[in-house]
């Protein structure tokens, strides 16, 4: 039976693969003669045919409206990503200009109180340079002057430490510069790299501040056209746009059964094109090979019944054999009773007195 149920099942799923190729084949004659009743109506289905266009068009709205709020979050992904990427690179180039403005910091400190800084460059430095010079230019004065070995190792480590904190000065003093573009007056004689590699910091920079205003403007119009909880919606739609695509599924499977139900065994390519025969073809088929499928289900389950009802027989017949054994013994234990009843009798007639006999007797 085991071996049996088996077959049932594997016919059972072979059945389920038809179906599956069936729907599939039914879709697909739908949408075939579909594209020829757009043009010109073959007179068949027509009910059904209407329901397809209604489940299509509804189908082909649910995925356009979850297909624009997929598009804006992707357009808001993408550009929020850019602007982050942007970010960074402009962060990146921290590094080299806080370097370079260093360099440009001591070429301008080096010339500090000298002819060679322009006035306009010695007031931006001012600030920054002013006091720690003096302080500096103070304590080399006074090491110079200074005789005592003690005193002299005293005044060396404070100018060590005062030189320690000259290179957040340099920085700063070197930013200032270019920033008005000071850096021009320099004595930059012994460094004319220094120019260059400042002109093409700047001019990628720059690019990448308009590439970032760019991304963010975009970002700012996007966000003014932001519907509220667009996530969510977008969940919404994407649910819609199952739900359509299912009731569309249905329909074109319902035209596309009727059609070749409908559809007389005469038809002619000429009303419905060849690619349609060849798919009623395969239609009939598959639905041929299913009725045979079902069949050999039905075969097999009655064999099944038949092994069913013949071990039920089989129990039947050992249960009418039990019977007639207990009969047997029952038989049996009758005629003991029956001898027991007899001995007892005979007991009782030996036991009886006997009849006395009549004087005339």
């Amino acid at each position: 039976m085991g071996t049996l149920q088996a077959d049932i099942q594997e016919n059972q799923r072979e059945i389920e693969k038809h179906h599956r190729d069936l729907f599939a084949l039914y879709m697909e004659l739908a949408t075939s003669i579909a594209s020829i009743e757009e043009h010109a109506s073959i007179g068949y289905a027509q009910e059904q045919y209407k329901q397809y266009t209604i489940a299509l068009q509804k189908w082909e709205q649910a995925k356009d409206a979850y297909a624009q709020v997929h598009h804006y979050i992707e357009q808001m992904q993408d550009r929020s990503r850019k602007v982050k990427e942007i970010t960074a690179d402009i962060k990146a180039l921290d590094r080299p200009k806080r370097d370079l403005f260093a360099k440009f910091g001591v070429i301008a400190y080096e010339a500090y109180g000298s002819p060679l800084l322009s006035p306009e460059s010695k007031e931006t430095c001012k600030p920054f340079f002013e006091e720690h010079h003096k302080k500096t230019k103070y304590l080399e004065e006074r090491l110079e002057k200074h005789v005592g070995l003690m005193g002299k190792e005293v005044l060396k480590l404070k100018i060590t430490s005062a030189r320690s904190k000259l290179l957040p000065l340099l920085v700063k003093a070197g930013r200032a510069l270019c920033e008005k573009g000071y850096e021009k007056d320099l004595p930059l004689t012994q460094h004319p790299q220094l120019s260059q590699q400042l002109n093409e910091l700047r001019v990628k920079e720059a690019s990448l501040q308009e590439e970032l205003q760019l991304h963010q403007g975009a970002i700012a119009r996007l966000r003014s056209e932001e519907v509220p909880s667009t996530k969510v919606r977008l969940d919404q739609y994407a649910q819609a746009m199952k739900r359509e695509e299912k009731s569309y599924q249905q329909a074109t499977y319902n035209y596309g059964k009727t059609l070749y139900t409908t559809l007389p065994d005469s038809v002619h390519s000429d009303l419905v094109g060849q690619n349609a025969i060849s798919l009623m073809d395969q239609i009939t088929l598959h639905r041929s090979r299913i009725r045979k499928l079902e069949q050999d289900i039905q075969n097999l389950q009655n064999m099944i019944k038949v092994q069913e009802l013949e071990a039920q027989i089989e129990l039947e017949n050992q249960k009418i054999d039990h019977l007639h054994t207990q009969i047997e013994t029952c038989n049996h234990q009758i005629d003991q009773v029956q001898s027991s009843i007899a001995r007892k009798r005979a007991q009782i007639a030996t036991l009886m007195p006997e009849q006395e006999v009549g004087e005339d007797g």
